[in-house]
């Protein structure tokens, strides 16, 4: 009955959508434009994030090498010393040293008056701690002292919030338990509060805001509602041209999209019991040298009719009805039964697998995986594993999942990294060993889009990490030129090729490899 229901309803609710085409466009360029919005702070929000922690990082990097030297303090070598690190560190303006909790110099010199040691309010770690109070009685003004042994290191605080933006926008940083670091603008105070002491995200009829959480801090990003506004005027002039001829399309595509929920259970069920599913591969170039090393499997479904079904359509529907876990287990079959005598013959080759979030979780397919690899007698360090950053969502299973993958030889990568729920914290805390840099960050090098500056960052963050980096979408000469400079490993995209058959796969890596072998 609920099957006989579906196109009737979808019928319906396409007639309701062709007779208010002005109000949708209006509804929709208003909520696109929240949208939009948030996620604009979002990343503000967390290059804020990064730059803190980076100013942070470097303050405390600082202040330790001091105490390992263990000078002498205050002596004619130690005041160069401390001269020397204040200009190295960027984020430092002066460096005290405290004996018996008495000024005794700084990095200008010998200390010309009597100034008692700040307590930190925070500690970051152990042995690290802040202090919040403005001032310090130092001639920079409004500070952010870090604390470690008898040295403190003085920041300005707008240096941690000094992240250039495109609107404008008041950016801040707060500790884990709401104490405001630093802000770049004057906003409402209590939204302030608000978002210093917690992770949102939203809107009110005056300030659109998002918040979000690092390892040591909170940073956030608000901006006056007069931005949603502009953008509104601006979707909805977009849309206004376009509304009626979609009103009239929507009853066709909401019937055809309902005639193909009714059936694609059916017809996946059928395809996974025929085993329909195939894989291409896209090449994956070593850039330092242009070898080809491996590829990324992607799943392919070609019907007995011939016609071909779009992963975006069947993969998520897969997943939300919990067929994903036989696909996973047929891609694995085809890499190995593809790919088995080009391993077999060229240790140096590896193939890498997409696993889904819910394999990841559960780690029921490196059974099937373990067995496959030893019947065709494949080294398990050729065979990668790739999973989204949603597939890591559940820490706990996942480290579980990927220890095991490990401990068998594969190495395992976060795919798509940059554009889901990610963060340093979770990729220190995981067994992984390779990053995928998304396409969206790619496409930013050599443009000047707000995401142009995190890409250098991720490379930054990645090589620290000791991760081994794989950069997606790579489609022009000038985005290869700039990533093998940052000293990224590998990328794939259509500049080299795009996704192949198994034997046309094998025949472009022989060709391209030739004047290496």
């Amino acid at each position: 009955m609920r099957r006989r229901l579906i196109l009737p309803v979808a019928i319906g609710l396409g007639l309701i959508a062709g007779l208010l085409p002005l109000g949708a466009a209006f509804y929709l360029s208003r909520e696109r434009a929240v949208a939009t919005e948030q996620e604009h702070l979002q990343d503000y929000a967390r290059w804020t994030l990064q730059r803190a922690d980076l100013a942070i990082s470097r303050a405390k990097a600082g202040l330790r090498r001091l105490v390992m030297e263990n000078h002498d303090l205050c002596t004619p070598r130690h005041l160069q010393r401390l001269q020397q690190i204040t200009m190295d560190v960027l984020s430092i303006e002066d460096i005290r040293v405290f004996r018996n909790d008495r000024l005794v110099c700084d990095s200008r010199g010998p200390a010309q008056r009597l100034v008692s040691m700040a307590k930190p309010n925070v500690m970051i770690s152990d042995d690290i701690g802040l202090t919040l109070g403005w001032g310090m009685g130092s001639p920079f003004p409004e500070m952010l002292v870090v604390s470690f042994g008898p040295y403190q290191a003085l920041l300005n605080r707008d240096r941690l919030v000094d992240v250039l933006h495109d609107t404008p926008m008041t950016l801040g940083i707060a500790t884990l338990d709401g104490r405001l670091v630093a802000k770049s603008g004057v906003t409402n105070s209590r939204m302030v509060d608000q978002l210093s002491s917690s992770e949102m995200g939203g809107s009110t009829d005056r300030e659109v805001f998002a918040s979000v959480r690092g390892s040591d801090f909170r940073a956030f990003a608000v901006s006056e509602r007069s931005v949603v506004d502009a953008r509104t005027s601006e979707e909805l002039w977009k849309l206004l041209p376009i509304a009626v001829a979609v009103s009239a399309l929507v009853i066709g595509l909401i019937i055809w999209m309902s005639r193909q929920r009714m059936s694609l259970a059916g017809e996946l069920r059928t395809g996974i019991a025929y085993r329909e599913f195939i894989a291409h591969y896209q090449p994956i170039i070593e850039l330092a040298t242009g070898r080809c090393v491996g590829a990324e499997a992607l799943i392919r479904w070609r019907k007995p009719d011939g016609t071909w079904v779009r992963p975006d359509l069947f993969i998520p529907y897969a997943e939300e009805h919990h067929l994903i876990a036989p696909i996973t287990d047929i891609m694995i079959e085809r890499v190995l039964d593809d790919m088995k005598a080009a391993l077999q013959s060229d240790p140096s080759l590896h193939i890498a697998i997409n696993i889904s979030a819910e394999d990841i979780q559960s780690g029921r397919f490196l059974n099937v995986l373990e067995e496959g690899v030893k019947r065709t007698e494949i080294n398990p360090e050729q065979i990668w594993l790739e999973a989204t950053e949603r597939g890591f969502m559940e820490a706990d299973a996942a480290r579980g999942t990927i220890a095991r993958a490990r401990q068998l030889g594969h190495a395992v990568a976060i795919d798509d990294f940059g554009t889901g729920y990610s963060s340093l914290s979770l990729l220190e805390s995981l067994p992984l060993n390779v990053l995928k840099i998304d396409k969206s960050f790619i496409d930013a090098i050599g443009r000047e889009a707000a995401t142009s500056i995190v890409t250098p960052a991720i490379i930054e963050m990645a090589h620290r990490l000791k991760f081994v980096l794989v950069a997606e979408g790579i489609e022009t000469e000038q985005q290869d030129r700039y990533l093998k400079k940052a000293g990224v490993e590998f990328g794939q995209g259509w500049l080299y090729s795009k996704a192949l058959p198994p034997k046309d796969f094998l025949l472009f890596y022989s060709t391209h490899n030739k004047p290496f072998i």
